[in-house]
């Protein structure tokens, strides 16, 4: 049954009548504290592209390398080595940040990440063997895991029901704005010589880190953790801080006792890891960190990781490959611009389940075409990959975020979330550690038939979604949390009726 106060009633109402010109208003200074909280993963983007692209940079194998062929070679070992760094630190990242952000909240967690980030910065720049940039790449590994934990989940407590998805779904926004970044750095960084040539990738984020520490005394808490601790005077004056003078504070914090106390009888306080793993929320933890392992399942550390060395192959320049590459960065963006149109319009579980169908399409594509031996051949695969990019971007990559913030339920949404990052990180790790061995022509040289491989695996990444991942597009956290206690089949979120009301009725689709 549904809560059915007046001022919960009268809020949520409101909520599903705004328009979104009307949420925007309403709600514009908590937006802009959603953006300063996807700032911070524009470096998410940046450096787990530098991390990689570097050591393409012909100075930087020169000295972290050895002699070999008349060139410079960074060991595989120690590339591999470099990738754990990163993928470990963001694993390890979203775990401390579980319990940092349930013990200290988001802003001593968000400052404690920045001062290691900038240690890590500093030990990368000045590295002198490969020892040491091995131990900046994990200093710089850590605060990922924490941005990407914290960053979705706050937005999706602050923004409005009508703009939740689309605001949401501006996480992998800020992720690929950084590698873009990345890539028009790594293409200006030809400009400079000697150690700088490499430096400069890392000195451009100490810029992202002072914008961040600039702001960061000014960040207010979401009420939703505030009232999760006790502290409901400091959420109440939050919520009006927020927002304009006339706004419906009684309502808001109505919602916000509703959905933290239903799931665990009346007790409001945040749930711990553990109870995201009960018998009652597995199901919902299972959902919500799903969607990261299927973005890599698609294939992105192939496709956006290996598109470079694919032009080269294919005759093109390391420079005009690069400007390549800056380019379909561009498509990817506007291509992660219309998911934010797609999660609200078409919704978040249609845009994944069509999107996910459309990727396996273009896989199987890209396979075919490595099997034609016409020289041509590759730069189709080039085209699909480019088509690739934009329709992961627009789909599966905008949709994974507002899935994953929204399925649980309020107390464990932190902690889930903290879970999902490491499910982002762990599964990478499964294809970043196996492409070279799949790719590479001295190891099983399958070039761009590793496209049946994803294709293959998206198969049953579409079958996944089909049957568990539900309709979350317009409902509030109450109904979210009631159509999962209804034990309502993932396909039917969107058809069930759901009447707030005395009685909590509810008309099966």
């Amino acid at each position: 049954m549904t809560d059915a106060s007046e001022a919960l009633k009268r809020f949520e109402a409101r909520q599903h009548s705004l328009t979104r010109k009307e949420s925007i208003k309403e709600n514009w200074k908590a937006l802009l504290w959603c953006f300063y909280m996807f700032f911070t993963c524009i470096m998410f983007g940046f450096d787990s592209l530098a991390g990689g692209v570097v050591v393409s940079i012909p100075n930087f194998r020169k000295d972290f390398g050895t002699a070999y062929a008349g060139d410079y070679v960074v060991d595989a070992n120690w590339q591999l080595g470099f990738q754990a760094a990163t993928l470990g630190g963001i694993i390890f990242g979203g775990l401390i940040t579980g319990f940092l952000v349930n013990k200290w909240g988001r802003q001593p967690t968000i400052l404690i990440f920045y001062l290691t980030n900038t240690a890590g910065i500093f030990l990368q720049f000045f590295s002198t063997d490969v020892a040491m940039f091995f131990g900046g790449k994990i200093l710089t590994g850590l605060p990922l895991g924490c941005f990407s934990t914290v960053a979705p989940t706050y937005a999706s407590e602050l923004t409005p029901l009508n703009l939740r998805g689309s605001i949401t779904a501006g996480m992998n926004f800020a992720i690929v704005l950084g590698q873009l970044i990345g890539n028009g750095v790594m293409r200006e960084s030809n400009h400079y010589s000697g150690r700088m040539q490499y430096r400069v990738l890392f000195a451009t984020q100490w810029g992202y880190v002072a914008v961040g520490l600039l702001f960061l005394p000014f960040f207010p808490e979401s009420p939703y953790w505030l009232v999760a601790h006790g502290k409901h005077e400091k959420a109440r004056k939050n919520i009006a801080k927020l927002h304009n003078p006339d706004y419906d504070v009684d309502g808001h914090m109505a919602q916000i006792h509703n959905a933290l106390s239903r799931q665990n009888a009346d007790d409001e306080s945040q749930g711990s890891l553990a109870e995201c793993f009960s018998r009652k929320h597995i199901k919902r933890t299972m959902v919500a960190t799903s969607m990261f392992f299927i973005q890599n399942a698609t294939g992105n550390a192939w496709v956006v990781g290996y598109m470079t060395y694919f032009m080269q192959l294919g005759g093109l320049n390391p420079a005009k490959s690069l400007d390549v590459t800056v380019g379909i960065s561009c498509l990817m963006l506007v291509g992660n611009m219309c998911g934010w149109v797609l999660v609200e319009k078409v919704g978040r579980r249609n845009t994944a389940l069509y999107g996910t169908g459309t990727l396996t399409v273009t896989l199987f594509l890209i396979g075919i075409l490595a099997c034609i031996k016409a020289s041509g051949a590759i730069w189709g695969q080039v085209v699909f990959m480019a088509v690739w990019s934009f329709v992961y971007q627009g789909t599966v990559g905008a949709s994974a975020w507002p899935i994953s913030a929204e399925t649980p339920t309020s107390r464990l949404r932190a902690p889930t979330q903290a879970l999902a990052t490491m499910m982002n990180g762990a599964s990478s790790c499964i294809w970043s550690f196996s492409l070279p061995y799949m790719i590479n022509p001295d190891q099983g040289n399958l070039a761009g038939k590793v496209a049946f491989i994803f294709g293959a695996v998206c198969v049953f990444c579409t079958i996944f979604i089909w049957f568990f991942i539900p309709e979350t597009k317009a409902r509030t956290y109450t109904e979210i949390d009631e159509l999962w206690d209804r034990k309502i089949s993932a396909r039917h979120f969107e058809r069930t009726v759901l009447a707030t009301s005395v009685d909590g009725k509810i008309s099966e689709p």
